[in-house]
């Protein structure tokens, strides 16, 4: 018993330790990875302080199994009977945080997007698209596979079979649309936010930008929950990524003005290159992949096929606000405060003072919202 008690303890404190691999699910809330942690950490207490309740435990059952086994007496019994009853107590404690971390462990899986800077270098984008791909396969389209067999469908898919002559299916059709405009164009704009810092930081941006840009689009076709879908969630952030890179090209050049950076008469050498290094690797990561994952996100809450039946309008209606309200508004305002504060790490406001880079971001952010606005949300589009 004391062995079978142990292994689950053990068991159960390394899982608790392993919890930090889903640090940057986008599953995870604020503070639950370092709340289960502390559960974690009083059990391990518990068990490896000599003082701990568990500890106690199993040396008071080991000195009183020696007793027993050396001199046989009913006060022995009855103290291991009791202790007895104690481990099953603990052991069945135990096995009831194992299930807890069953629950959260699935949950934090589903948007555990790999990172693509792991340890002190940033994978080659090749190796990272095929993790990328290994993820999707092994967490949502094996999933979307069986529910197909099952003749589950999408929220989009149902959207496009609502009677639309009926007032009522007409007023849900219409919200679920403009929470998916809502949704697409707010994520859109993260990712401008995101090209936009990359121009401002350097005058390598030209470079680095189209690198960025074409390395975003290979991630970005790799999310489709439905291999060979044509979805209309990847399709549109891809075509997203294509008007940045056509309006950019339009615009010209982004003078240094523009950019809050010195002009080159003011370097101290025609020469010299003023390379600014505010966004690394590590930074860009940090800042990409959660607006990766909210792309994924409204992947899932719109392409997945998750949905046995049509429900009622009222249903429909309600997922329309549950979903901004509830489901993406707590992430999207972490992605915004994160931006906000590289914005202002980069000086970036005085660039978007610029009368040039104003006018560039009001031409960008009237196309995303027009790309997104003018959606007929259906399956494929």
């Amino acid at each position: 018993m004391t062995s079978e008690l142990e292994i689950s303890i053990k068991n159960a404190i390394r899982r608790f330790e392993e919890l930090n691999m889903f640090k940057d699910s986008g599953s995870v809330k604020v503070g639950e990875i370092e709340q289960l942690q502390e559960a974690g950490e009083e059990l391990r207490k518990s068990y490896e302080d000599p003082n701990g309740k568990l500890a106690k435990i199993l040396r008071d059952y080991s000195r009183y199994k020696d007793r027993e086994n050396r001199k046989p007496s009913k006060k022995n019994k009855q103290e291991l009977k009791r202790l007895m009853m104690e481990m099953e107590a603990q052991k069945t404690e135990v096995e009831t945080l194992y299930a807890s971390l069953d629950v959260h462990e699935e949950r934090f899986r589903k948007f555990n997007v790999p990172k693509r800077f792991r340890t002190a270098s940033e994978q080659p984008l090749k190796l990272y698209l095929e993790s990328l791909q290994e993820f999707m396969k092994t967490t949502w389209r094996k999933e979307a596979e069986k529910n197909r067999e099952k003749e589950k469908r999408s929220l989009i898919e149902w959207m496009d079979k609502l009677d639309q002559s009926n007032e009522e299916a007409k007023i849900a059709f219409d919200a679920l649309k403009t929470s998916f405009a809502e949704l697409g164009i707010q994520i859109s704009k993260f990712f401008i936010d995101y090209f936009l810092l990359i121009m401002a930081v350097s005058n390598k941006s030209e470079e680095i930008l189209a690198l960025s840009l074409y390395e975003v689009e290979a991630v970005l076709e790799c999310l489709a929950v439905e291999e060979n879908s044509n979805s209309i969630v990847i399709n549109t952030f891809i075509k997203m990524v294509q008007f940045f890179e056509r309006s950019t090209k339009l615009a010209g050049p982004v003078s240094d003005e523009a950019k809050g950076q010195k002009s080159k008469e003011d370097h101290s050498s025609d020469d010299e290159e003023k390379v600014m290094f505010f966004l690394d690797d590590e930074i860009k990561d940090d800042l990409l992949h959660p607006i990766i994952i909210e792309v994924l996100r409204l992947e899932v809450s719109f392409c997945s096929p998750e949905m046995p039946v049509m429900v009622t309008s009222d249903v429909f209606y309600s997922m329309a606000r549950h979903l901004v309200d509830n489901v993406f508004e707590d992430k999207l305002n972490r992605i915004g405060a994160k931006i906000h504060g590289l914005k202002t790490d980069v000086q970036f406001v005085q660039g978007e003072d610029s009368s040039d880079m104003k006018f560039f971001r009001d031409v960008l952010d009237s196309g995303v919202e027009e790309l997104w606005t003018s959606l007929d949300p259906k399956p494929g589009s």
